[in-house]
């Protein structure tokens, strides 16, 4: 563990303020992500909400990206608690579910911006026009958008994977995990 991740701001059995806030941030956007791309399928074509829900859509996903970063970078300097005295095969469970939801919380804006861009349509993050990394090339859209689609799908069973887990270990084990990840402190008695 970083040694600065035991600085007297926070306990060490706890995740830094920063990684809490922007743990809990990047949820909602995914929230806000998927929620608007599964209604705007209800929208006919043609609806300015449809278009307004994809935008929302990819304002959010580009926001998870640029925050999953900070997430990282947070992480590196600020260290993470201790790991919890699981069994093994749980230990590297919870590190696969982590791993995979930090691919998909990286892969999902990417590929969004390259399909959106092999459509030969511009990706604009807040009135700015992203630079084009993929030209438009419609045999390759299509591929990427399914893949796109396929972890906009994983997402839910590796978030329902990461809560299960978490209440898991919370209400059967004893354990404090929720804890970890919350900006409270302890109970003053």
């Amino acid at each position: 563990m970083n040694p600065s991740a035991t600085s007297s701001t926070f306990p060490p059995s706890r995740y830094h303020p920063l990684s809490v806030i922007l743990h809990w941030v990047i949820f909602l956007l995914f929230v806000v992500a998927l929620a608007t791309i599964e209604y705007r399928d209800d929208i006919p074509k043609g609806d300015p909400l449809r278009d307004l829900l994809r935008t929302v859509h990819m304002h959010a996903g580009q926001l998870v990206l640029i925050l999953v970063v900070l997430r990282l970078l947070a992480r590196k300097a600020f260290g993470v608690p201790p790991e919890l005295a699981l069994p093994r095969v749980q230990r590297w469970g919870a590190a696969a579910v982590h791993l995979l939801l930090y691919a998909v919380m990286i892969g999902l804006p990417v590929t969004g911006i390259l399909f959106t861009q092999a459509g030969g349509r511009d990706v604009v993050f807040f009135g700015m026009t992203l630079p084009v990394i993929l030209a438009k090339d419609m045999a390759l859209r299509g591929p990427i958008k399914e893949f796109h689609e396929f972890m906009g799908n994983a997402v839910y069973f590796l978030v329902g994977l990461h809560v299960l887990g978490a209440l898991w270990h919370q209400f059967f084990d004893r354990m404090p995990i929720l804890q970890r990840m919350s900006l409270r402190g302890p109970r003053q008695k």
